[in-house]
């Protein structure tokens, strides 16, 4: 169902204030702050709270920002994370290590610490969704970042590497870069798949795929069709563009939802290969639903992911970040790599603004 007028007209009208807040601190801050020389200066990036690769994304643009800025960067992901085990551990550590060598907890013992947004302090450092969606210190962007003097910084509202690339110094090795390499310079620079996720793609590529060549189709359902309402659309020309690859290549399917399973297997047969995981038949996002072991859930979407960086070919859905990212996290030979629809990752995140991801904070 469509939104209302009324409605559409709010959300612009809460946009275009939100714009011009932003703007208005950019122009009074300018880019004094790539220049920083201070040490010692911290930039923790908590979990978005999200999909496995949207929660990435963050993670990717809160690495660009720590680097412009000069600041370690320091990932957590808490309580808050769809895919750790509920408690305040960082359950980034089960999918990837650790890019710096100190914690969240050690820089709450650093003495005289101080922080920015002020919401923030030593005693609920570890803790998640702290005034995230409202009330002061919400919804902080990369611009309210840039020229702050605290020694510890932190990112608990998404910020894209589209929201930081204006801001890169001319100094640095991405500047003038397109998104789609600087994503490629930080997953080459930070991203070091744990052994075990490691181990789990040889294991499955040697048993199932490595005896052909093959292509990786990335199907998405469930609670995509709620925030995507061309996602028939885009479906049928992934299944289209499926019906061109050669008769050889075997399919290995990505998708959350068992109906595609289903109907993508029932055309192809035994040429599509998937992985055993946790999907779901609703419109309910797999790490949504309560019967969902989280942790395993992040390990088969890391899973599905590296064998995609695998194939011969890929075809995947622009609009989501697990195709996205795969585009990016490899150099594709030219044709290889075709996203149906504008990557997600190129497009200016308006969830700085509230308007997009109302549904989805809204269902968590």
């Amino acid at each position: 169902m469509r939104a209302s007028t009324g409605g559409l007209l709010q959300k612009l009208n809460f946009a275009r204030k939100a714009v011009r807040r932003k703007f208005e601190f950019a122009r009074t801050t300018g880019k004094r702050c790539v220049d920083a020389t201070a040490e010692d200066r911290y930039l923790i990036i908590k979990s978005w709270g999200y999909g496995f690769w949207s929660d990435m994304s963050h993670v990717m643009g809160g690495l660009l920002l720590a680097e412009i800025t000069r600041r370690t960067p320091v990932i957590h992901w808490g309580k808050n994370c769809c895919f750790g085990d509920g408690s305040s551990r960082d359950a980034f550590q089960n999918y990837f290590e650790q890019v710096s060598t100190i914690s969240v907890p050690q820089i709450a013992q650093i003495k005289d610490v101080t922080f920015f947004p002020p919401k923030w302090t030593k005693a609920n450092l570890i803790e998640e969704n702290i005034a995230k969606w409202n009330g002061a210190g919400s919804r902080v962007g990369a611009v309210e970042i840039l020229n702050r003097p605290e020694i510890a910084a932190v990112a608990d509202f998404y910020i894209g590497i589209v929201n930081v690339a204006p801001w890169i110094p001319a100094h640095h090795p991405v500047y003038g870069k397109p998104i789609e390499e600087i994503y490629s310079y930080l997953f080459k620079k930070y991203l070091r798949p744990q052994a075990a996720v490691v181990s789990r793609c040889v294991s499955f590529h040697n048993k199932y795929l490595a005896d052909a060549p093959f292509v990786a189709v990335h199907v998405r359902g469930s609670d995509k069709a709620l925030e995507d309402e061309t996602l028939e659309a885009t479906n049928q020309n992934i299944q289209a563009a499926l019906a061109s690859i050669p008769e050889d290549f075997r399919i290995f399917l990505l998708t959350d939802d068992e109906n595609y399973l289903s109907l993508i297997k029932g055309i192809y047969g035994a040429r599509v290969v998937a992985t055993e995981c946790q999907r779901t038949s609703t419109t309910t996002g797999t790490h949504y639903l309560p019967s969902t072991n989280r942790v395993k859930a992040g390990l088969e979407v890391m899973t599905d992911t590296y064998l995609a960086l695998r194939a011969n070919k890929f075809i995947g859905n622009g609009r989501s970040n697990v195709s996205a990212m795969i585009a990016v996290m490899r150099d594709w030979p030219p044709g290889d790599c075709m996203l149906i629809g504008t990557s997600q990752i190129t497009l200016l995140n308006l969830s700085t603004y509230g308007a997009s991801w109302a549904k989805k904070r809204d269902r968590a």
